[in-house]
């Protein structure tokens, strides 16, 4: 009886987001509060077993009422019942604020050794790719920075912002560590449309803490997608176009659409914005692929994708870019499926 009354408290308390007084299978309250990790219940803390000053003799009848059928005498009962605490109502509910600091604490505890661990795991990863890096270009960046000194700084910059607490300096330090991870670990190799979409969601999550409210973001997939292969780094330039073009130029909320979808044994991706549009113009410079350095770096990235994609696949690849009809941009490529690496 006990272990199933503590389960459904703390299940009730999980539920609350909180703690929970509740009255035990044996007529005596209890006290559950929940720890919760990173959005995942990993159990509570319990304590009670006591009655209340101001009700102690409606309790003690409680109490031997419900324990009745366990085979004692009811005078045996009440002497038991007896010696149960009694707590006036206004300790109970400082009791109760205390588990709730007790189980914050154990939670903020608990997603700091969590953050720690994963950024242990980032230094023991840069060192294995520490070769590979001194011969990478980070192209993504347009100063040139050694990786090795970039990968140490994002790592000091995780551990200081775990040290202060800065939630948002620690998300933006990971998911930029798993980019470059991603871009230079997989450099002119095939990937999984998944992993690439991951790592699009990565960048607009860095982007979404740069603009807030202003962007929004949706990627999709067609699960027949799930092991299809595609060229590395063929959807971040498209979606730093719908960035530039379609998010920074507005003042309203502007919501972006990744979506890869299959037909006739080809993949479409699209990225579909519905901020300012792109000017026709530069559609036409893009297409026919006259783009100066000193035009704009979204540009050179999508005709970088459109070389890529045309070597790739030659006539099998097609490429469209449009403003639409009220607001907003739409681009979608259309490659071979391709199941293998």
């Amino acid at each position: 009886r006990c272990m199933k009354c503590d389960a459904v408290g703390a299940l009730k308390s999980y539920r609350a987001g909180e703690p929970q007084t509740y009255l035990c299978s044996g007529g005596m309250i209890d006290v559950a509060a929940p720890i919760i990790i990173d959005g995942e219940y990993l159990g509570g803390i319990l304590c009670g077993q006591v009655v209340l000053t101001e009700n102690r003799a409606a309790f003690i009848e409680k109490i031997v009422e419900r324990n009745k059928p366990l085979g004692f005498s009811e005078e045996h009962l009440r002497q038991l019942a007896k010696q149960v605490p009694a707590i006036p109502r206004e300790r109970l509910d400082a009791a109760v604020e205390m588990m709730f600091v007790m189980a914050n604490h154990i939670t903020e505890m608990g997603l700091a050794y969590v953050a720690k661990n994963q950024l242990l795991k980032e230094a023991e990863e840069k060192a294995k790719l520490q070769e590979a890096l001194q011969h990478a270009q980070m192209r993504a960046l347009e100063a040139q920075v050694n990786p090795h000194f970039l990968f140490n700084a994002l790592t000091l910059v995780g551990y200081t912002a775990i040290a202060e607490e800065a939630r948002q300096t620690e998300e933006i330090t990971f998911n930029l560590s798993d980019l470059l991870r991603y871009s230079l670990r997989n450099v002119a190799k095939q990937v999984l449309v998944t992993e690439e979409l991951d790592m699009v969601d990565r960048y607009l999550a860095i982007q979404k803490l740069r603009f807030g409210s202003r962007l929004q973001f949706k990627i999709s997939i067609d699960p027949q997608l799930n092991n299809v292969y595609i060229p590395c780094m063929i959807l971040q330039p498209l979606v730093e176009n719908a960035v530039i073009h379609g998010v920074e130029p507005m003042t309203r909320p502007v919501l972006i659409e990744v979506d890869a979808t299959c037909a006739d044994n080809y993949l479409q991706l699209n990225v579909v914005d519905d901020g300012a549009g792109i000017d026709p113009a530069m559609i036409k410079t893009i297409e026919a692929g006259d783009s100066p350095l000193r035009e704009g770096r979204a540009r050179i990235g999508l005709q970088g994708v459109i070389r890529r994609l045309k070597g790739e696949y030659g006539s099998q690849f097609t490429f469209k870019i449009e403003r639409r009809s009220v607001h907003g941009t739409c681009i979608s490529l259309r490659i071979p499926i391709n199941d293998k690496v």
